[in-house]
């Protein structure tokens, strides 16, 4: 028989990826402290309106992987605060940032806050918490700022984005989500440079066109290898950003990683097919790291 370690192959190496309870029970912890602090400041009393609040990135998208590093959150100030910021000169999305960055300081100052870009970084023990202080528009879209090359105003649609991934699941079996999981390992083990959003829009492209994407786990192998070998296309391309049409230039730095991963994936799936799992299993382990599962493991969990 071929390609019996396929499935628990990647069943564990999905399995391995999973946020535990407590994992997730202490994002939501932290992001109510610092909910909590904002909106007392903001809106001069303590009770908690939960339209103050988004949870996005990762988290809300359920694409998040263990071991754990932050969860994002959207933090909707009211409409008079961007009237007020915006009557000053200069870089008024940095100042805004370094605004929003003292109040936590006030409730945080063992805490080594950081302002950058479009966020406010606050680095708790397991986790960090990343605030983007923003502004809801009419159409449920997200008016942020961005302090880099002297500072603008940008939007982001947090609903398009999710929605995205959501739909291709539908149509896939869920194939969106595990690929993009998988993919974040790959970038993290491999020091892959490419934004992780950018693979994400790169997954949930793949996956809608691929000729297996209504097969089982079983395929997994393949769609690992075919997706590297189709990404290879797409060295120096743009990526569209969904609900708000900013692009984003893929550049070429990632593309020798690419390079690597396809090459050992097509290693790995020869390994598999002639169920060679130890070797298959060293092939995948230099694209995800040993967050993939070694054969010994794989075989007690087979034997039950």
């Amino acid at each position: 028989m071929s390609w019996r370690f396929v499935i628990p192959h990647f069943q564990n190496f999905l399995d391995n990826l999973e946020l535990t309870e407590k994992q997730k029970k202490d994002a939501l912890e932290k992001v109510a402290n610092v909910w909590s602090c904002l909106h007392k400041h903001y809106y001069g009393h303590p009770f908690i309106d939960q339209k103050t609040i988004r949870i996005v990135g990762s988290h809300a998208k359920g694409t998040a992987i263990r071991p754990p590093s932050d969860i994002d959150i959207l933090f909707v100030l009211p409409s008079s605060e961007f009237t007020r910021i915006n009557q000053r000169t200069g870089n008024v999305q940095s100042q805004f940032l370094q605004e929003v960055k003292s109040v936590l300081i006030n409730t945080f100052p063992k805490t080594d806050l950081s302002a950058d870009g479009q966020i406010i970084k606050a680095p708790f023990s397991d986790y960090a918490v990343e605030v983007v202080p923003s502004f809801l528009r009419d159409d449920g879209k997200y008016v942020i700022c961005d302090s880099n090359a002297g500072g603008r105003w940008k939007i982001t649609d947090p609903n398009s984005e999710i929605f995205e991934i959501r739909n291709t699941d539908s149509l896939t079996s869920g194939k969106a989500t595990h690929l993009i999981k998988m993919l974040k390992v790959w970038k993290k083990t491999c020091n892959v440079e490419i934004k992780t959003f950018v693979l994400e829009i790169a997954a949930w492209s793949f996956v809608r066109q691929w000729p297996h994407k209504h097969q089982s786990l079983f395929w997994y192998d393949w769609m690992i290898r075919d997706f590297f070998g189709w990404l290879l296309n797409f060295k120096n391309a743009p990526a569209t950003v969904p609900g708000t049409g900013e692009i984003i230039p893929l550049g070429d730095a990632w593309y020798s990683r690419c390079e690597s991963a396809y090459s050992r994936a097509l290693k790995a799936c020869e390994y598999e097919y002639y169920d060679q799992g130890d070797h298959a299993g060293e092939e995948w382990q230099k694209i995800f790291g040993t967050q993939f599962s070694a054969i010994e493991g794989l075989l007690r969990a087979m034997l039950g």
